[in-house]
């Protein structure tokens, strides 16, 4: 299983396209041609496949090859089975004295989760301006009144790890909005 290293993964500040573009495999892409058909026309259906598969082609030129390498055994079929059980929570619903909620959480999932659940999904626990950590200002930090990249890496040693993105909900505090 390919984990999230947050202490090692640093995308490239410009894109490569000297190397081979990204490609969604034969099988993937029938199934998501498939689903887009159930929503949209056959033609709106493969133009947005098309669009799909740019923005993957130029996320990719962003990756490092370091990343592309230890991602490479990983299956995308091991991804989620039913064997999963997977805690969906904020960052900062438990708290200890003189530590960090993040640590807080990881030292209660250790004590009181340990083998009942496999994947912690953290709400956004990005510095954030309001909605609850949805408006984020730096997606390259941890808001320093949740914890550290280093909580996040105490957190991946244990447990497979979720984040939302949630690109679309960028704050006007943002360096993107300067």
């Amino acid at each position: 299983m390919i984990y999230f290293d947050a202490t090692q993964t640093t995308y490239n500040l410009e894109p490569d396209f000297t190397r081979p573009l990204y490609e969604l495999h034969r099988e993937v892409r029938q199934v998501m041609l498939g689903r887009l058909k159930v929503l949209y026309s056959e033609r709106v259906a493969r133009s947005t496949l098309k669009e799909i598969e740019r923005i993957l082609q130029v996320f990719y030129a962003y990756k490092p090859l370091d990343l592309i390498e230890r991602e490479r055994p990983f299956n995308p079929a091991d991804r989620f089975t039913e064997q999963d059980v997977i805690l969906i929570t904020y960052g900062d619903l438990l708290y200890r004295k003189k530590q960090s909620p993040l640590k807080t959480l990881a030292d209660f999932c250790n004590a009181y989760l340990k083998g009942a659940i496999n994947t912690i999904h953290i709400l956004p626990f990005f510095p954030s301006s309001s909605d609850r950590g949805f408006s984020i200002i730096d997606f390259e930090s941890v808001d320093p009144l949740l914890g550290s990249w280093s909580d996040i890496a105490a957190l991946e040693s244990r447990y497979q790890l979720m984040f939302d993105g949630v690109i679309n909900h960028i704050s006007s505090k943002s360096r993107w909005f300067v």
